[in-house]
């Protein structure tokens, strides 16, 4: 059976994946309709990927009696209000993040789907990347400890974004923790459950009308703490985002927006690194199609005999500190759009009921935009 998807708002975003559709023939998907409010791009794009029926009006597109899935790609301000049209005409929907502005949009969207027994998913790409899902085998095994801290440096360029673009507008994107931060509280979340307190700083840039750094601290249920910095202040080419997790016995960090490389600076045993090196490389390489898990190693100390440490009034056994390296073989927009595509797939198998909902579901969207929303709440602005 082939799943047919109309695209609404056709940006960097929609062509990239659009591409991955036409390539992945074996995923029964197909592009049956498109909608832009800009009819030069919509015709473009109808051109390129030979889709036949392009529209102007999103309504339209609703109203195709052919499309199963819509896709939600335009600015935040519309998701909620397209997608609930979208609900209401009975076609599954597929949301870029952040879903809506407000977690009781979200709320109404799971209502309305659940009323029409219709599945819903929402672009949260971070959790299906195969360096994330070893840290999550580390938070849940608790090999290394305990997470203690976890902290996000995100560098991010704002050199295709004037000051006059929506993404600096309150009201069309939310700013910059709805707009964007949402990825990874949902990554957070899915690690280790949501926080108990968030506060945070919004910086506005000077001489202008825009907050364009942000820092927040969230703390969980464990006492973990978590910090977060977002700044769109760098030229694409010198961007940097890095997510460091410390654990009691291990200092990990991964390096890219979209992760490409995991190191793990660590004190193992025997079994530790059997399982490191067995199971969850293994599992890590299966996890996301087409893409490959490299891995290497590096012993920095030995330890000879039954040699214990002492930390936090626990012993534990380490036979060495070793550094483990997790490297993706693809670049990352080739894992970048096999992570999106992978969850399309994902939602049209719901929609076939070859399972009963998507792994991500607009209850992890509404998570996650609810600590958004917090941390705006919550903050200091900065002048």
């Amino acid at each position: 059976m082939t799943i047919n998807l109309g695209v609404i708002g056709l940006g960097w975003f929609s062509n990239l994946n659009a591409q991955t559709v036409i390539e992945r023939k074996d995923f029964n998907l197909k592009i049956s309709a498109a909608c832009d409010i800009k009819k030069e791009k919509a015709l473009a794009f109808g051109k390129k990927f030979n889709v036949k029926n392009i529209y102007q009006n999103p309504e339209d597109l609703i109203k195709d009696k052919d499309v199963d899935i819509v896709i939600i790609a335009t600015p935040p301000y519309l998701h909620a209000s397209i997608g609930k049209k979208a609900l209401l005409e009975g076609k599954h929907v597929f949301f870029e993040k952040p879903g809506a502005l407000r977690p009781e949009q979200i709320q109404e969207l799971i209502d309305i789907a659940k009323q029409n027994k219709l599945k819903t998913t929402i672009d949260y790409v971070m959790r299906r990347n195969p360096l994330y899902f070893i840290i999550k085998r580390f938070c849940d095994e608790k090999i290394f400890g305990t997470l203690e801290r976890a902290a996000l440096e995100n560098y991010a360029h704002d050199d295709h974004m004037p000051p006059h673009h929506w993404f600096w507008d309150y009201s069309k994107s939310g700013g910059i923790w709805v707009e964007h931060g949402v990825h990874f509280f949902d990554l957070v979340n899915w690690l280790i459950g949501p926080p108990d307190k968030v506060q945070a700083v919004n910086v506005r840039r000077k001489n202008h009308d825009l907050i364009d750094r942000i820092t927040g601290l969230a703390i969980h249920n464990d006492d973990e703490i978590v910090n977060y910095y977002h700044g769109f202040t760098k030229p694409e080419p010198f961007e940097k985002t890095t997510f460091d997790f410390i654990f009691e016995r291990a200092y990990a960090k991964v390096s890219g927006w979209i992760p490409e490389k995991l190191t793990i600076d660590c004190l193992v045993n025997s079994d530790i690194e059997a399982f490191v090196k067995g199971e969850v490389l293994r599992d890590s390489q299966n996890f996301l199609p087409e893409i490959d898990v490299l891995f290497s190693e590096k012993k920095i100390e030995l330890y000879k005999g039954n040699t214990f440490f002492a930390a936090k009034g626990k012993e534990f056994h380490a036979t060495s500190r070793t550094i483990f390296e997790f490297t993706l073989k693809q670049n990352r927009w080739d894992v970048y759009r096999t992570s999106v595509i992978t969850a399309v797939r994902d939602l049209a198998d719901a929609v076939e009921n070859k399972k009963q909902a998507p792994d991500v579901t607009l209850y992890d969207a509404k998570r996650a935009l609810e600590i958004a929303t917090g941390m705006e709440q919550n903050s200091i602005i900065i002048s």
